[in-house]
């Protein structure tokens, strides 16, 4: 082969290459857009019945308060305006049970906000400082340090692509030395329109700097998935 047909060769492979990478780009989502911008429940079918288990471990009880495992049941009861749902959310049951929150004309899945809310809220009890700033910070950690890979997760037996979103917005919060440690947690949810509701697996991971200090895990995990990876 002559080297103007190696060099042309080169080329043609270095440009399918370039395409291919360009085209993976492109394929792969904002965080927020497919966190906020995306009809999560748009397409479920009403009488569809949504179980996510939430699990809380913490690492010493006597400090953290005990751990526990509970139900949040999501149900699409009847369709709404075009592409959109009626839901009822019933938070945990039994003593710990919230009043069921009757939701209407909603494509995005609201699992994502109670995941959102308790994430800020737990962080406060952790590691103190004022509710509105802390939601802020999130809010921008997410919009700018969030980032997303492609993810494997097992669905009911089967092994469905998706996506797993990662943000730590506290470490380089100015106000991180006022945080107890806690500023390195970190909070990741698996996605995957394979998936009803879009949500397969949320955990958040309170740890600390500090390795002796006592550190919680919550994680909420729909039905029927399994690994992550």
């Amino acid at each position: 082969m002559s080297m103007h047909i190696f060099r042309k060769a080169a080329v043609a492979a270095l440009a399918v290459t370039c395409l291919s990478v360009a085209a993976s780009a492109a394929e792969t989502p904002k965080p927020s857009d497919i966190l906020f911008e995306t009809p999560h429940i748009g397409s479920v079918a009403a009488g569809t019945a949504l179980v996510y288990k939430f699990e809380r471990k913490p690492s010493d009880p006597k400090v953290l308060g005990e751990g526990f495992s509970d139900n949040i049941t999501l149900t699409v009861e009847s369709d709404g305006k075009p592409g959109k749902k009626n839901i009822r959310l019933q938070i945990y049951s039994g003593d710990r049970a919230r009043e069921p929150q009757e939701i209407t004309d909603m494509d995005g899945n609201p699992l994502l906000i109670v995941y959102l809310d308790n994430a800020v809220a737990h962080f406060r009890l952790l590691a103190g400082g004022d509710p509105a700033y802390l939601k802020g910070m999130f809010k921008q950690g997410i919009a700018d340090g969030a980032k997303i890979v492609p993810v494997k997760i097992d669905y009911k037996g089967q092994s469905v692509d998706g996506y797993r979103v990662s943000i730590t917005p506290y470490i380089n919060d100015p106000a991180k030395s006022k945080m107890n440690g806690f500023e390195g947690s970190t909070f990741t949810i698996a996605l995957s329109d394979k998936i009803p509701g879009y949500f397969a697996k949320m955990v958040s991971e309170y740890t600390n700097s500090d390795k002796k200090s006592a550190t919680l895990e919550e994680t909420t995990t729909l039905d029927g998935v399994g690994d992550v990876k």
